[in-house]
């Protein structure tokens, strides 16, 4: 066969006539310090044609997409990776693992029929083709939107008759939304108004010129007791084809076998996870640990590093164990309280992975006179920090100077993206009136 098949959360195993290659293959451990599993089970088949890919393409370092415990299970493979500023990924796989760094926008054959193109963004996350047969096209943005990319990847699609859109799509979910504000109120996060995720994949494929869609990369669910709550929020695959409109194309299941040669596909129906939730504790996590004072200095030591986080924000508190340990940069009333257990906290700091406590959404994080951790701490802090090597001021620059020059439409996509942040800060801070008039139309 030459074709393709989809299964877990963000693979998709590419053949020509044998497996050839796999993307993101989160196949055995539960990432976030345990938070996520997999909603639905990997089949024997299609676990074994992932292990017997050649090559294997990593799209950025969530532990969702580039999975510790399931690493070791690709030893004799060869990593395929975007080029990124940091070279963080790339600099540590490369210690065991055979890695290959493609330059972008660049044809890099993997087989008779099938090549492949990577595309790197300055979120340090990055885009893959798949061109298979001359004439299809897998357009695989992941977590992604190509930033930096978009009118070249839209140039290179039109040259194809059969073109497949891979991107997230879903409530809201696959972010931090463990949110209080500044009462230490719950804050409702977007996935609770449950957005039908149809006008999503209709409005990305006229984006892309796709004409056909599928599920990807968030087929997850809670498996922490602290975190199984998030589960209300967890989009159902029936969900994603809501409101779908297929002016453009078809969207297709989340979990399917596609024959090019025969242009058509054979459903694969994985039977459901029922997962136990765990304690924190079989995790490493007890609420109750507090911090030592070498905690306290490895926390002050890693956030004084971040220009743009002190410039921002006049604090940032930890309450671990039930006692608070206070960060003050400034005298600003703008600030951030993060409440989560010692042991998570400190791994991802000594690991420079802050993101993966966020995500986990087991912590908890209150927003004191600010209406998100964006645009102003996650990026500095995940993206351009802990993966791009880029925390001060200088650094910074030298970071985006680098994605300007190695970008095709960057000031195209930068301004693009600047004013949905601040069209974003805006939504953030009218929420409660946005609501109430969602209300009233309901009603009328």
């Amino acid at each position: 066969m030459i074709g393709f098949e989809t299964i877990g959360n963000a693979t998709i195993t590419l053949f020509d006539k044998e497996p050839i290659i796999t993307t993101d293959p989160w196949i055995l451990g539960n990432p976030y310090f345990g938070s996520w599993g997999h909603k639905y089970q990997i089949p024997n088949i299609q676990y074994k044609n992932i292990l017997k890919a050649k090559y294997v393409f990593l799209s950025h370092g969530h532990p969702d997409h580039i999975d510790p415990d399931s690493l070791e299970l690709f030893k004799d493979k060869t990593f395929i990776l975007a080029s990124h500023y940091g070279k963080r990924i790339y600099n540590e796989l490369s210690k065991n693992f055979k890695c290959i760094e493609l330059k972008n926008n660049e044809w890099f054959s993997i087989s008779n029929n099938i090549r492949i193109k990577v595309f790197a963004d300055w979120n340090q996350d990055s885009t893959a083709i798949f061109e298979v047969l001359k004439e299809n096209v897998i357009l695989n943005l992941n977590d992604g939107n190509a930033l930096g990319w978009s009118k070249e990847i839209k140039k290179i699609l039109k040259n194809y008759k059969n073109k497949f859109l891979l991107k997230l799509v879903n409530w809201g979910d696959a972010d931090m939304i463990n949110f209080y504000d500044s009462n230490g109120k719950f804050i409702e996060p977007q996935a609770s108004q449950k957005p039908s995720c149809g006008i999503t994949y209709a409005y990305h494929m006229k984006k892309w010129n796709c004409n056909y869609a599928i599920p990807f990369s968030s087929l997850h669910t809670y498996t922490r007791k602290d975190s199984v709550k998030m589960n209300k929020f967890v989009t159902p695959i029936e969900a994603h084809s809501e409101k779908f409109n297929n002016k453009h194309g078809n969207l297709l299941p989340a979990f399917i076998i596609w024959d090019f040669q025969k242009n058509d596909f054979q459903l694969i129906n994985p039977p459901k996870n029922f997962n136990e939730p765990k304690d924190p504790k079989f995790f490493g996590d007890n609420w109750s640990d507090e911090l030592d004072e070498e905690d306290k200095k490895q926390i002050n030591t890693y956030f004084s590093r971040f220009d743009h986080v002190k410039e921002k924000f006049g604090f940032i508190n930890f309450r671990i164990g039930n006692k608070d340990f206070n960060l003050k940069f400034s005298d600003k009333k703008e600030g951030l309280k993060f409440e989560t257990p010692r042991n998570s906290l400190m791994y991802s700091i000594k690991n420079n992975i802050f993101d993966d406590i966020l995500i986990g959404n087991f912590a908890k994080v209150q927003l004191i006179n600010v209406n998100s951790l964006y645009p102003d701490f996650n990026p500095f802090v995940a993206k351009y920090g802990d993966n791009g090597g880029a925390r001060s001021k200088s650094e910074i620059e030298d970071y985006f100077d680098y994605y300007k020059l190695n970008s095709a439409n960057y000031w195209n996509d930068f301004l693009r993206f600047k004013t949905a942040e601040i069209i974003r800060g805006k939504l953030e801070k009218y929420k409660t009136f946005y609501k109430i008039l969602k209300n009233l139309q309901k009603r009328l």
